[in-house]
């Protein structure tokens, strides 16, 4: 059974469907300040990026561009004023770096992780999230949750009940398979002494906190200081397709 599954999983999913992989074009590098238009080195925030860029005309590429534009976009519009505006000592320069590194792009599969290190008010905080695109079907060139990989959600599907039920299905399989890997391991990782599973449900959301090692398998991640300390950095969970879809 296991077997006819993978098959239909790869036969159905529609970013998983035969294609050449990514041509990665020069990175998308800048910087944004605040005030606007202050300088660099009179800002008292600034925002440095750097993220991947497709070079062909192809939908999948022009979905990769426009994603990490529509991104820029609401860094300039929300995130750079709203850091900017909390920072209550300005005298000493606030930042934050972000870049975006593909973790996947072969004939199936193209994934990009997004790391932040931001320095704000002295407080330092490193953040991550992990974007999947499809490779084809109508979702070309978009960014796809877990349930569609797993193929448990077909592209076109628009009926939310579905999608919020077949989501939180997905969820709770992967929230349980990582909660026994942490109880199997606390020795292993200095995490806290008083984590609770409703804790890691509040705090971690499997059909986006994830993104495709070079395999093309996803590797869950909690962000710091929720599970352990932030010294211990991000937390990364590698499991294969086939271990979930045995679970579901």
């Amino acid at each position: 059974m296991k077997q006819l599954i993978i098959l239909l999983l790869i036969i159905c999913i529609p970013c998983l469907a035969l294609a050449e992989p990514v041509t990665l074009g020069e990175p998308l590098t800048g910087t944004l300040t605040w005030p606007e238009n202050s300088g660099e080195t009179d800002a008292v925030y600034l925002y440095r990026y750097s993220f991947p860029t497709a070079a062909d005309h192809s939908t999948m590429a022009e979905g990769i561009n426009a994603f990490f534009q529509d991104y820029l976009e609401d860094a300039a519009a929300f995130t750079v004023p709203i850091h900017g505006e909390s920072i209550e000592n300005p005298e000493k320069q606030s930042s934050t770096v972000i870049s975006g590194t593909v973790t996947c792009n072969t004939d199936n599969a193209f994934s990009i992780l997004v790391t932040s290190h931001s320095t704000l008010d002295g407080y330092v905080y490193d953040g991550y999230a992990g974007y999947v695109f499809a490779r084809s079907g109508p979702k070309e060139g978009l960014v796809i949750s877990l349930p569609y990989l797993l193929g448990i959600l077909d592209a076109d599907v628009t009926d939310t009940w579905l999608q919020d039920r077949q989501t939180a299905k997905v969820d709770k399989c992967v929230r349980d398979l990582l909660w026994e890997q942490i109880e199997e391991n606390r020795e292993g990782r200095n995490y806290y002494s008083d984590n609770s599973y409703d804790l890691f449900e509040d705090m971690f959301y499997p059909e986006e906190d994830f993104y495709l090692d070079e395999a093309g398998n996803p590797v869950f991640f909690v962000q710091p200081g929720i599970l352990a300390p932030e010294e211990e950095g991000v937390l990364l969970f590698p499991v294969s397709f086939e271990t979930i879809l045995d679970e579901i």
